[in-house]
Order: C-alpha cells, then structure tokens, then sequence
C-alpha cells in the first residue's frame, strides 16, 4: 500500500500536506501527533473511505479497519459479528474468539459485553478478514491501563501470528514501541509527515 499525498482539505482548511506512506505485510508503522492535526483523515483515506483528496493511493493489498469504537452490529451475535462481514468460517470465528479471551461468548449480543470485550470482538473480526495491512485508529483508548496492556499483547500477538502490517494511529508515545512500530509523526499546518 502507498499514498503519494499532496493535500486534504476539510471545510476549505488544508489540513494535511504532503505526505507519501508505503506500508506492506510485515512492516509496522505509528502516525503520532496531537489531537485534530489529521491522524484519523489520513488513515481514513488510506482506508478508502474518503476520496477527496489530492494525490494518489495505490496497491491491491486487503486492509482491515479497526476504529475508534468496536462498530459492531448489535442486532448480531459476537460469533455473528466475525463471520457475517468477513465471510470466514464459523471454527475460524471461534478459535479467533478463544484466542481474545471471548471463549463461551459466542451467542452473546454486543450490548451484553463489556468494552474491552467489545473491543476484542472488533479486534478478531479484523484478524478474520486475514488482512495484509492492519489500520487502527486509536483502538486502545479510552480503556483503562490494564486492559489497554492486555490488548495490545494481543494485538502484538494476532500481528506476529499472521504477518500482518500495521499502521496505527495514535496520540499514546508508548504504543509504537510496544507494537514494534517505527514512529511518523504529522506536525504543522496543513499537517506534513516525519520521522520520529
């Protein structure tokens, strides 16, 4: 995956400058930076889900998407919400729910979980989609510090097994190194990328 970005604007401010990312399976990156500087615009448009920008996104690599919130059904089943939107089977569903720690919640609803369960759920779905290029937007916050820890061992975990890329976005200065991610960081206005 690459973009070659020269500028996104929202409401008529230029947020973002220039930019240009490669990312492949394997390799592992954090966009840091405060918060309203253009992190998640950026990973959205690295996702496809906002056309609107100036510059070019390239490669056939399959992404997952891990947001903010879990963004799961909730009229669905937890095993539901695994297999219905990645299309994986029901065994690969389980095992992946057994190894979050979600074994034995498989027929629960989304609104009988707690956060951070909801958040594994989200955080299996996406590995069920068997992605090249993991994007994460801030899936640790708003948890508190232990299960944040749980779940990025997890997350390091799920990433080492499967060969995946990563790139996060994050405001945390720890998680790139406990993910194994080499640090970019977004400043100025419209926001430009650096190495950290």
């Amino acid at each position: 995956m690459r973009i070659d970005l020269r500028g996104k604007s929202l409401g008529g401010r230029a947020v973002l400058g220039t930019v240009a990312l490669q990312v492949g399976r394997g390799q592992r990156v954090a966009v840091l930076g405060p918060s309203g500087i253009g992190k998640s615009t950026l990973l959205r448009i690295v996702a496809g889900l906002d056309p609107d920008f100036e510059g070019c996104l390239s490669g056939d690599d399959r992404l997952a998407v891990v947001f903010q919130e879990p963004t799961l059904l909730p009229w669905r089943t937890a095993l539901e919400n695994i297999t219905i939107p990645t299309g994986c089977d029901v065994q690969t569903g389980r095992d992946l729910m057994a190894r979050l720690g979600l074994d034995g919640q498989e027929t629960r609803f989304p609104r009988q979980m707690s956060l951070g369960q909801q958040r594994r759920l989200a955080l299996a779905r996406a590995f069920a989609a068997r992605p090249d290029i993991l994007l994460m937007d801030e899936p640790f916050a708003s948890l508190d510090p232990e299960t944040a820890t749980r779940m990025i061992g997890l997350t390091a975990e799920l990433l080492d097994r499967s060969g995946a890329g990563l790139i996060l976005v994050t405001h945390d200065e720890a998680e790139p190194d406990r993910l194994g991610a080499r640090p970019l960081r977004l400043t100025g206005s419209p926001a430009t990328l650096r190495a950290d």
